[in-house]
């Protein structure tokens, strides 16, 4: 046999608790204790003995109502029934005096019932507080009543009155319909617990933990239990505070960790709360500064809206593109130069596509570290290996040729792509004749395509804006510039823009500070553009001018693929195929021979 089911019995009269053993004794599953205590002191035994591991009470009548006001566990009642009744009016039945029944609903309606049903007359009299009794029981007395069918609490004031009580008992039927009930309730509580710990267990299997929470910070279920809840549920809590700040999936730093948080709104006995699931992501440590970053919808809204990119009436022009190839989620490769707005469109491919509510990740290829890049292609938390995100993954013109056939066979082989709307850019790079980097990607995945021109074929672009970009810089510098004049425009447009957008932007902002007149003079634009020539390194073959010596275009390459790897030598040399020493002495040696 296993655990048993313990029952707790507050009886009102000795008789009663008697019956209540006998009848229990004839259920081997369950194990009852009873009491005997009327009203207050039924309920004094209650409060003393209900935290002793019963799983329900039982009791009757008033003593049951007064007990189930402060318990703590289930209260079932011992009803009486129609049987109950017919035995008392049996008891009295050749008595020639006047007798009434007199008691709450639950000894009244009973009796009620029998009456209609056997064609009795009877006197019955409903109260509803133990204060109503008083008057009743005098006005009885007076009108010659001197027997009163009761219950308990009925049968001390009737004597008080001096009238003959006759007790309504609970009969065997009457007990064993309420340990009956009471069993089967312990077996739905016991069944219920049983499936809680199973749905909690399968669930902790699936690795992510469940936190239900109502709208006042209440938790009503929750899995987690690591060290830092208190960190975790407060900014739970905060995230229903602010319903904009919550999405169906977003990733969230807490206390230096990073966790992805599926929202769910829901409902709890006609109140509203919200289930969280939350997985804490094993991202390296400052991942973001190499390489990755999590972004929500509102994060990103603002960067594209304050981008240049958002200002010229090519963006204008992408919109019909963007809206038509958001009509599905399948792959996109932007192609184009550097600067040319191609981190800008994927923006807007995802804030305006259907899984703008679900997380934005980047992984930019051309700053990822050794290890961000096994992170991104080995771990089994990878964004890659996630579902419903938007992954753009740029610059893939900067991973080595071995690292783009591992990443394309990753997203081919584990379906990458169709759990998640994949984006990727590919800028044009130095080699010439090498392959294209983006059509393995293209054929494979396979990949609409999407051409970002350069600014030197957008010439309408230039001057458009230019001056919405001074309208901003206006505001951001105190300025009020209102315009260039004709020739600072005319040398503004007449330049090749390598950079693209990205240049006319920082060139825009300089020109800004260093003018203190209303119009940006021809001297200012000049001066700035001849220091882009002399700081710029090139990226594309376009503006590769060969006419130098050996050295001084080593040095420059050197430089360019520096660049492409964010700084980082150890990346830079083995793309070149050198040793660190080599590369350094390339950058530092006015004169080299090779």
């Amino acid at each position: 046999m296993g655990t048993k089911y313990r029952i707790l019995g507050i009886a009102p009269y000795e008789n009663l608790r008697n019956a209540m053993v006998a009848e229990a004794a004839k259920y081997e599953e369950i194990e009852m204790v009873v009491y005997t205590g009327n009203l207050e002191d039924g309920v004094q035994l209650a409060l003393q003995h209900m935290d002793e591991g019963f799983d329900i009470l039982i009791s009757r009548g008033g003593t049951a109502e007064l007990i189930r006001r402060v318990a703590t566990i289930p209260v079932i009642e011992i009803t009486l029934n129609i049987n109950d009744i017919l035995r008392a009016i049996l008891l009295v039945g050749n008595l020639t005096e006047a007798y009434a029944v007199v008691g709450y609903p639950t000894v009244t309606q009973p009796a009620r019932i029998l009456c209609e049903m056997m064609n009795y007359r009877m006197n019955i009299v409903t109260i509803h507080s133990p204060e109503e009794l008083g008057p009743v029981l005098r006005e009885l007395k007076a009108g010659g009543c001197n027997f009163i069918l009761c219950d308990v609490i009925t049968e001390m004031m009737a004597r008080e009155a001096g009238m003959e009580p006759i007790l309504i008992l609970s009969g065997p039927e009457s007990i064993d319909i309420a340990i009956e009930y009471s069993v089967n309730m312990c077996r739905a509580v016991a069944e219920t617990k049983a499936r809680s710990r199973l749905f909690t267990k399968a669930l902790d299997m699936q690795g992510m933990k469940t936190v239900i929470m109502k709208r006042d910070g209440t938790i009503l279920f929750s899995t987690y239990n690591e060290k830092n809840i208190t960190a975790v549920t407060g900014h739970l809590k905060k995230l229903m505070e602010s319903p904009h700040s919550m999405s169906a999936k977003a990733f969230h730093m807490i206390e230096n960790d990073l966790y992805s948080i599926t929202a769910e709104e829901a409902g709890f006995l006609d109140e509203p709360c919200c289930i969280f699931c939350l997985e804490q992501n094993p991202f390296p440590v400052g991942g973001s500064k190499h390489g990755i970053r999590f972004s929500n919808y509102s994060q990103v809204s603002v960067m594209y809206s304050s981008s240049f990119y958002s200002l010229t009436s090519s963006a204008r022009l992408m919109e019909e593109k963007i809206r038509l190839i958001n009509q599905n989620t399948l792959p996109v490769m932007i192609l184009g130069e550097r600067g040319s707005g191609k981190n800008q469109l994927a923006a807007k491919l995802y804030l305006e596509s259907s899984m703008q509510k679900y997380p934005y990740i980047t992984i930019d290829c051309q700053i990822l570290n050794e290890r961000t890049w096994n992170y991104v292609i080995s771990n089994y938390n990878s964004p890659l290996n996630d579902k419903n995100n938007t992954i753009f993954i740029s610059n893939i013109q900067a991973l080595s040729k071995n690292q783009q056939e591992r990443l394309l066979s990753f997203l081919v082989d584990t379906g990458a792509h169709k759990r998640n709307r994949i984006i990727l850019s590919c800028s044009q790079t130095l080699e010439r004749d090498s392959p294209d980097p983006s059509r393995s990607f293209i054929d494979y995945l396979p990949c609409t395509t999407i051409y970002m021109p350069p600014l030197r074929e957008l010439t309408d672009d230039i001057q458009s804006s230019s001056n919405l970009y001074l309208n901003a810089m206006n505001v951001e510098m105190s300025k009020q510039i209102v315009g260039f004049t004709p020739e600072a425009l005319s040398l503004l447009m007449s330049y090749q823009w390598p950079d693209n957008f990205m240049q006319l932007k920082r060139v825009l902002a300089e020109l800004v500070m260093l003018t203190s007149t209303a119009y940006i003079q021809r001297d200012t634009v000049y001066e700035a553009i001849e220091k882009e020539k002399r700081q710029y390194v090139p990226t594309t073959a376009d503006f590769f001018d060969y006419n130098r010596p050996l050295n001084e275009m080593t040095r420059e390459i050197v430089k360019v693929v520096l660049s492409q790897c964010g700084g980082n030598q150890t990346l830079a040399a083995k793309r070149l195929g050198i040793g660190r020493t080599t590369l350094w002495r390339y950058l530092n040696e006015e004169k080299y021979t090779p």
